[in-house]
């Protein structure tokens, strides 16, 4: 691996990059190839969990492996900072369902294996929080006042691994997301 240095024009040092860590394959449509046999897709989830989110889908053996925009653990993590958005995370949640069969194996980015009925559920949780925040947002409430409102409070208990602080991190996400839309 290489280490190359940038500089701007009066030679002050700006920005180490290690080369081999580039990308030298990018898609933005799904791309197959063959390992040992078996059938291997990937998807892009495009502006999901970030704004480069794939899943991997392994045809033969029925596994789908989401990476972070989908975890069966906690909340959704929308990284809005990192290009990830609430409807990117939705379109996400349904490329699983409609990718994967009733046995299909769904390997998260953090939590168990689940199947797509636990995918599906995951995604109504979100609609039906995005619906909450969404009519707070509309009676002109700050960010602060709708996170204190605990619109996730009849779910909190239903979503595995959550605690108060994931539940309000993605109150948030949601709030910002709605309210800049707007």
């Amino acid at each position: 691996m290489t280490w190359t240095q940038n500089y701007d024009p009066l030679g002050n040092a700006l920005l180490s990059t290690l080369v081999a860590a580039l990308p030298i394959v990018v898609y933005d449509s799904p791309i197959t190839f063959y390992l040992n046999g078996e059938q291997v897709q990937l998807i892009p989830i495009p502006a999901a969990h970030t704004d480069g989110d794939t899943m991997v889908k392994f045809v033969n053996a029925d596994v789908i492996m989401t990476g972070d925009f989908y975890r069966s653990t906690g909340y959704p993590n929308i990284d809005r900072a990192n290009g990830g958005t609430m409807n990117g995370m939705l379109a996400g949640f349904e490329a699983i369902i409609r990718t994967g069969r009733p046995d299909t194996k769904i390997i998260p980015g953090h939590g168990a294996i689940v199947d797509k009925a636990a995918v599906a559920a995951h995604r109504d949780m979100m609609i039906a929080v995005r619906d909450k925040v969404a009519a707070l947002a509309r009676q002109n409430k700050t960010q602060e006042e709708v996170v204190a409102a605990k619109p996730t409070s009849d779910v909190d208990a239903k979503v595995t691994g959550a605690t108060p602080m994931t539940a309000d991190r993605f109150v948030g996400q949601l709030y910002q997301e709605l309210k800049s839309s707007r």
